[in-house]
């Protein structure tokens, strides 16, 4: 039973990971392009690759665990540990994005309790 299980959650997490890149895509592209993303909701980790403007190489941003917090009906995620290919950016990101909840559309939110 576990392996069907195991099954069902990357099928979950690769269908996620395809919504997460659309509004990713979205919300990078003032600053450049997202190259890939992946969830993995056992693990609660995230893998971002994006491609700045202006830069050559690629920066990777790894969420290593997130939880999804709900207040009545709003969601909000937040990343707990953060690491990122390059350490200022590190730095910036604990600093803006550490443990501080980020609200989720409504619209995603209930879909979001349903998956994750």
């Amino acid at each position: 039973m576990g392996h069907i299980k195991d099954l069902a959650r990357q099928g979950k997490d690769k269908a996620l990971s395809r919504t997460l890149e659309i509004l990713g895509r979205q919300a990078v592209s003032r600053y450049g392009t997202l190259c890939d993303i992946t969830l993995d909701s056992l693990h609660r980790k995230i893998e971002i690759e994006v491609l700045l403007k202006g830069e050559s190489c690629p920066v990777r941003i790894s969420i290593n665990r997130f939880d999804i917090v709900f207040e009545g009906d709003q969601a909000s995620v937040v990343f707990r540990d953060i690491a990122v290919s390059r350490e200022w950016m590190k730095t910036l990101a604990e600093d803006i994005l550490k443990d501080r909840p980020l609200k989720i559309p409504r619209k995603y939110a209930k879909l979001i309790d349903k998956i994750v």
